[in-house]
């Protein structure tokens, strides 16, 4: 177990660092920005890039009269099976948090994770010392081989996972320590593949307890697929060749890179939507920078919303054999609509929020059931899973509108003109993109990027050229 230095903490930000990550920030496309630029040498794996992005901005912590602390750290369970990059996330989180302490294996025992007693060889004093949560106060504690630790050490860390602390009373030393840190747990099956075909209890050799204090927990399958194995060979095959030393030298000396393949998405470091990935330094500034300046406020939000799906979802689970939904899963509501609101650095949780909160933990519970059961909820969940489709067909009739408010004032004005009915049929018609995402506004809606790449987008005969929005004729 080590501890990272605090290499970038708050007072080293300058002047213009904070104002490229207010830019950043500025960004309405910020979020799915962030996401997309976690672990790009990861291939796939969206909805655990989205988890570990979360958990990284973290939520705001409520202290309620000094008597009862709820957390606002986010904890994420990656089990799934071998070679599907569990390890491969860890180090990239203990590279990019500002404090991250890593543990594997039988290693992180409960004396290794808490905090241990011992006798000083000098003076034959007893001495406390802290393990890995402790010294992860205020940042990630990386816990890999999760399933490989006892249930005694496991046991040990359940007060750390929730009320983030660590009570001592060993050798006439009776004392608590503080553990106000984010865990991320890689953990492999029992069988070491994920068996669909089984429920998640017998999928898992963790208890109940220990499950209930992770907000979000994410499934990794390895499946053949023809198009997608190809893609990832694809991907990795070319990593290898822009990471080869010969080729790093060749490309900082300016000089194209030998073997290496001309598209842009393989010789810069692009996301999957195809912009350029936020540079690992500026992503771990932005998220100190977030953590420290934002502290978001549950208000003017659909309460209602949360409060129905939480019942609806309790409901399910309670008969399905998947995760069991507990009240700490409702709170983890709250604490992912609040992370998804610092990605944006706002000081309150929007709708939006909210529907990408319940996406994150619907996706979690619905991929830990049967595969019977796991169609079966995705029908009964549609209209939770479909936001974007509802979203998207808000967003078409929006367009069409402001589409044919333009064509009328263009045809009144064209007919006070003299000119012939027949030829105003052929008017080009093209709407501003910040006119558009203004009245999008007014409806609650803010992450368009997905929408002028979707295919209702491209069904309806739109096309975005620069500022502009025209429509295709038939």
């Amino acid at each position: 177990v080590h501890k990272r230095s605090e290499e970038f903490s708050l007072h080293s930000l300058t002047d213009e660092e904070a104002k490229e990550i207010r830019r950043l920030a500025a960004d309405p496309h910020v979020t799915q920005h962030v996401f997309d630029s976690i672990a790009p040498s990861v291939f796939g794996h969206q909805e655990i890039k989205r988890a570990v992005a979360l958990s990284l901005f973290g939520a705001q912590s409520k202290d309620v009269n000094n008597k009862h602390r709820i957390r606002g750290d986010i904890n994420v369970l990656l089990l799934g099976d071998p070679g599907t990059a569990k390890s491969q996330f860890l180090k990239y989180i203990e590279k990019t948090a500002h404090r991250a302490v890593y543990a594997t294996g039988q290693g992180a025992s409960a004396v290794g994770l808490t905090a241990s007693v011992h006798r000083d060889q000098v003076t034959r004093e007893w001495t406390l010392e802290g393990g890995a949560l402790v010294l992860a106060d205020r940042g990630v504690c990386l816990i890999d081989e999760f399933d490989k630790m006892n249930d005694q050490d496991r046991t040990s860390i359940h007060e750390a996972m929730e009320q983030q602390s660590i009570s001592i009373s060993k050798a006439g030393i009776v004392t608590s320590l503080q553990a106000r840190c984010a865990v991320i747990a890689a953990a492999n099956p029992i069988n070491g593949r994920y068996e669909p075909t089984l429920s998640f209890a017998d999928n898992v050799e963790l208890s109940e307890p220990i499950l209930s204090r992770f907000d979000v927990t994410c499934i990794l399958r390895d499946t053949a697929n023809v198009v997608m194995d190809e893609t990832l060979a694809g991907f990795v095959i070319d990593s290898h060749k822009r990471s080869h030393p010969d080729n790093v030298k060749a490309m900082q000396a300016g000089a194209p890179a030998a073997d290496v393949a001309t598209d842009a998405r393989r010789t810069a470091a692009l996301s999957a939507s195809g912009r350029p990935v936020i540079e690992q330094a500026l992503l771990r500034k932005f998220i100190v920078y977030a953590r420290h300046h934002c502290k978001p406020v549950l208000q003017d939000v659909d309460t209602d919303k949360l409060v129905k799906f939480y019942t609806e979802l309790r409901r399910e689970s309670a008969k399905s054999g998947g995760i069991v939904v507990a009240v700490r899963h409702l709170e983890s509501l709250i604490r992912l609509a609040e992370a998804t609101a610092r990605t944006q650095l706002r000081s309150h949780v929007r709708n939006d929020d909210i529907d990408l909160a319940i996406s994150v933990m619907l996706r979690s519970f619905i991929n830990s059931q049967k595969h019977t059961i796991a169609q079966a909820m995705e029908r009964k969940f549609a209209r939770y899973l479909n936001l974007r489709r509802d979203v998207d067909e808000l967003l078409v009739f929006i367009l069409n509108r402001l589409f044919n408010e333009h064509l009328e004032g263009q045809r009144n004005t064209r007919l006070q003109q003299g000119i012939p009915e027949e030829d105003i049929e052929s008017i080009d018609i093209e709407v501003p993109v910040t006119q558009f995402e203004d009245k999008a506004r007014e409806h609650n809606c803010y992450e368009l990027g997905d929408f002028y790449t979707s295919h209702a987008f491209a069904a309806h005969g739109y096309q975005r050229e620069n500022d502009q929005i025209f429509r295709v004729k038939q």
